[in-house]
């Protein structure tokens, strides 16, 4: 989601750019493979195929060539916008948040220069790219607000003993880390991984149009995965973003295992 907010932002590609896909990406002389995503049966190789279908496919060698192209320190510029290497701003105590961002030795490490940056690896999630759910649900947040960013709360409102009311929370601007084009691209983009995508399995309530993204964070343990999903809805009219993470799962690709959890948590909201 951030490096196609890169890319697109940029001006570097636009949702109908051309790729070749051949189910790799050669980087610094090694094959960097797509990740095998459920939706696909056998070795996963598209062939000709635009951004926008990368990007509801996952295919890894897209963006580890859209990495290459832009560069990590574009990568990691636009990811500051979102809020990444800084603290989320929430009504909990400091010790209770982390930043997301790069991590090295178990410390947040903001890279002085490119040679530090693996811009392949990095534009797809993999790298040493640490994030929370919270961080990516206000990443999800700024594209279903048509740019801006808003600051997360946990306390809506107050009450008197009475049941009079206190006050109110009202949601403050972070900022725009991108213009309102982008976060319409990136909408229509997510509604495809949805429609006929990685998500295409999971089966939202017929008539509620959801925007999604399916995560798979690789750990170093083999087939063993973070599995996330980020959606928001309706897609067109967006109340509600929901982000899903569940560790170390077997086999634990985000439209299989996050996403269902994201599915209930939106059916409730939606009184479904």
């Amino acid at each position: 989601m951030v490096t196609a907010a890169a890319a697109l932002d940029s001006g570097a590609y636009t949702p109908s750019s051309p790729f070749t896909d051949p189910g790799y990406c050669v980087e610094y002389g090694q094959h960097v493979s797509n990740a095998g995503n459920p939706d696909q049966s056998g070795p996963e190789a598209f062939g000709t195929v635009t951004l926008a279908q990368g990007f509801e496919h996952s295919i890894n060698s897209v963006f580890c060539n859209v990495g290459k192209h832009i560069g990590g320190e574009k990568i990691l510029e636009y990811a500051k916008r979102f809020g990444f290497y800084s603290l989320p701003p929430l009504e909990t105590p400091p010790s209770e948040r982390l930043a997301s961002g790069l991590y090295k030795n178990g410390r947040l490490f903001d890279p002085t220069n490119a040679s530090q940056i693996d811009p392949g690896r990095l534009a797809f999630g993999q790298f040493s790219l640490l994030a929370t759910p919270l961080q990516m649900a206000m990443v999800g947040q700024a594209i279903a607000n048509g740019g801006e960013e808003l600051q997360p709360y946990l306390v809506d409102r107050i009450v008197a003993p009475d049941g009079s009311l206190v006050s109110r929370t009202t949601p403050q601007s972070l900022g725009r880390p991108i213009k309102p084009q982008t976060a319409a691209e990136l909408n229509q983009m997510m509604q495809l991984v949805v429609q006929g995508g990685t998500a295409a399995t999971v089966g939202f309530p017929p008539g509620l149009k959801v925007a999604g993204k399916t995560g798979t964070a690789e750990l170093g343990l083999g087939t063993v995965y973070d599995a996330w999903f980020v959606c928001f809805a309706p897609a067109d009219h967006p109340r509600y973003v929901v982000a899903a993470v569940v560790q170390k799962q077997p086999n634990g690709f985000g439209a299989s295992v996050a996403a269902p959890i994201a599915k209930a948590i939106l059916e409730k909201l939606m009184g479904g």
